[in-house]
C-alpha cells in the first residue's frame, strides 16, 4: 500500500511553482520539459504552508493521476485555472498558504495508477478525516 510518506520520499517535483493565479504562471509550470515527459503519474498539488483540516493540518490541495503527460492533462485546463471559481480558490490558497508545487511519481504501468491514487487518498483520509480540498468530489 502506498502512503503519503512513501510518495513524498520517492517523487519528483516540477521546476518552478505557481506563485500567482495567472495563466502565464500556470503555463510556465505545466510547459516544462519535465511535465512533458511525465506520463503515467500519480501527482499532488502542494502549497508551501499547511491548511487546517478536520484533524490536524496538511499542505496537500489535490491528489490525482493521469496516463497522459502532465502537460497534456493540464494545458487544456489552463484557462479554467484562471477563471471562475477555480481562480478565486487558487488565488486564496496562494495568498494565504503560499506557492503551489506539483509533486509526481511515475509508474511503469497504467494499471497501477488508479490503485495508487486510491491508496494515497485513503491514507490522506486516514490521517486527516477528510479528502484534500480539491478532491471534494470523492465520496
Amino acid at each position: 500500500m502506498l502512503t503519503l510518506s512513501q510518495f513524498f520520499r520517492s517523487c519528483s517535483v516540477l521546476p518552478n511553482s505557481i506563485k500567482n493565479h495567472t495563466l502565464q504562471q500556470f503555463k510556465q509550470v505545466f510547459s516544462s520539459q519535465e511535465a512533458k515527459n511525465a506520463f503515467n503519474v500519480l501527482y499532488a498539488f502542494v502549497c508551501e504552508y499547511e491548511i487546517p483540516r478536520v484533524k490536524s493540518e496538511s499542505n496537500i490541495i489535490y491528489i490525482g493521476q493521469t496516463k497522459q503527460s502532465l502537460t497534456n492533462r493540464y494545458m487544456m485546463y489552463a484557462n479554467a485555472f484562471c477563471s471562475g471559481e477555480n481562480s478565486s480558490l487558487y488565488k486564496y490558497i496562494i495568498e494565504h498558504y503560499g506557492a503551489i508545487s506539483i509533486y509526481y511519481l511515475q509508474f511503469e504501468t497504467k494499471e497501477s495508477l488508479k490503485q495508487a491514487e486510491t491508496e494515497l487518498l485513503n491514507d490522506y483520509y486516514k490521517l486527516y478525516k477528510e479528502y484534500p480540498p480539491k478532491n471534494f468530489q470523492r465520496r
